[in-house]
């Protein structure tokens, strides 16, 4: 069997001011991944196409890589970088002749300038080339904002089944598994149905270990358990995209249209009338560092973290407001350490070099009048390096991370690791890397809204979550949205949904 693998990924915010060029997708390499060297980059790697790869290599498929391109989470994918990431993709299906099958490793939530459903235009142009009969399937996070026009163009949908998202590489084995059968004649080419109740839920209580999700997916295995589902996926949604199809999703893949109707239409009810779950308040800056100086104990004790949920890279943040900062420093917090985003502050720091103080102006560049502006301190560079490590959380797997040249400023014992890429800092690593050893500090600041606790909450004598100014607030009111569907709750609270719409 001659079977395909690409991978497309971008988790679009459309209120993050950091723009997505093409270049956005190979920070850090000359070029995206593609043909031979998807293969090549990802085998045996914890990664959806690892987990492609490792059931391909069970299966004795010919495996054919195309793309493999992933960015940072930010504003709208730009025109150009859509339609280059989508030929690429289409460039390796042609060229690769005869196909049985094709795995895809997309996000979901990836909203281009030309293409608000990226992942449908994706798809539907893998269609257009592989033609009605050969089987696509696709695996994907649960953030993602799925449509109707994407349903129609796969034959399975799989998802991530936690959040903080730990389980690519099963899911792509799951996918993978879900195609062999197929192709093997274990199983009869499977049907997706899809409902989309009219909710656009924060994404601050979409964790599965507890809340609304843990019901969602125990009533989804409940369903899985039957005769005739392959799979239920959950997508609670990603809100910050805006586009008319933002939102809950429950997608139900079925080689029984009846049972297939009835899981989705039930699960749809089901999210539905718990959808109050997904709300939470959480404290504002000022009272968030109260409640975190009142939480530090004995020197050498378990951290206490601030999580800047509003300033996520992961989710679109920039990486580098500085109020949560701004006033830790006000407070007289020594003994903290954060990451932020700031490119121009490492290679001042690099001319500054180790040892030495400097007049700096650390952060809120990207932002400065909508989320703070910069930090004017008198700062010790106190560690530089390449920002190259392994990670070895639950996030990472073992992966590589890049944080490009990285330096450590030392603001009266506040550590400031300051990087040249963006990144959520969902890896002790990425503090490691600048010498900084998290779990000996008594406070953290980690912008990131929920993969920091994989690795994190170990370590953690309580995590208290900031209402702080950023692109990823939860609280949706402050957005201006122009094309999502009206009504919709929460922005829209008195409304109305009868449940029976299935596609």
């Amino acid at each position: 069997m001659r079977v395909a693998f690409g991978s497309i990924m971008h988790e679009t915010n459309t209120f993050s001011p950091v723009q997505t060029p093409f270049e956005a997708f190979h920070e850090g390499r000359d070029d995206i991944l593609d043909g031979q060297r998807v293969l090549d980059a990802m085998r045996g790697t914890k990664t959806g196409i690892g987990g492609f790869m490792d059931v391909g290599t069970e299966q004795g498929w010919e495996m054919i890589g195309t793309v493999s391109a992933h960015a940072t989470p930010s504003a709208n994918v730009q025109a150009d970088a859509h339609e280059r990431l989508k030929g690429r993709l289409v460039q390796h299906l042609r060229e690769a002749g005869r196909l049985d099958g094709v795995l895809l490793y997309l996000h979901g939530a990836m909203l281009a300038e030309n293409a608000p459903d990226a992942e449908g235009d994706i798809c539907k142009a893998v269609r257009e080339v592989v033609g009605p009969d050969v089987p696509v399937i696709a695996a994907l996070d649960l953030h993602g904002n799925m449509t109707e026009e994407f349903c129609r163009q796969v034959d399975g949908v799989f998802v991530y089944d936690t959040n903080p998202h730990v389980d690519s590489w099963e899911r792509g084995v799951e996918a993978a598994q879900c195609l062999a059968r197929v192709l093997n004649g274990e199983m009869p080419r499977p049907k997706v149905f899809i409902t989309k109740p009219p909710m656009l839920p924060p994404t601050i209580n979409m964790r599965t270990g507890e809340g609304p999700m843990t019901q969602l997916l125990d009533r989804g295995q409940e369903w899985e358990a039957g005769d005739g589902i392959v799979n239920v996926a959950v997508f609670p949604g990603f809100p910050y995209a805006d586009f008319d199809r933002a939102g809950t999703s429950i997608i139900v893949t079925a080689t029984d249209e009846e049972m297939g109707r009835r899981a989705v239409r039930d699960m749809g009810q089901f999210a539905w009338s718990i959808r109050d779950q997904f709300l939470k308040e959480i404290p504002d800056v000022p009272a968030a560092v109260e409640l975190a100086l009142q939480q530090i104990g004995e020197p050498g004790g378990p951290p206490v973290i601030l999580a800047d949920v509003a300033d996520n890279p992961g989710g679109g943040g920039t990486g580098d407001t500085t109020e949560l900062l701004r006033e830790l420093i006000r407070r007289g917090a020594g003994g903290a350490a954060a990451c932020v985003w700031d490119p121009e502050t490492v290679q001042q720091a690099l001319g500054v070099g180790i040892g030495n103080e400097a007049d700096f102006r650390i952060a809120g560049k990207a932002a400065p009048h909508a989320y703070g502006k910069p930090l004017e301190v008198r700062g010790r560079v106190t560690h530089l390096s390449d920002g190259q490590f392994t990670g070895w959380g639950p996030v990472l797997r073992g992966r590589e991370g890049h944080a490009g040249l990285t330096a450590c400023i030392d603001v009266n014992g506040l550590k400031l690791v300051v990087t040249t890429y963006r990144h959520a800092t969902n890896d002790r690593g990425y503090f490691q890397v600048a010498g900084v050893q998290p779990e000996r500090e008594p406070l953290l600041v980690i912008k990131s809204r929920g993969h920091f606790r994989a690795d994190f909450q170990p370590i953690a004598k309580v995590i208290i979550e900031v209402d702080a100014p950023g692109a990823a607030n939860p609280g949706l009111a402050r957005y201006e949205f122009k094309n999502v569907r009206r009504p919709i709750w929460p922005l829209d609270r008195d409304l109305e949904w009868d449940g029976t719409s299935v596609s």
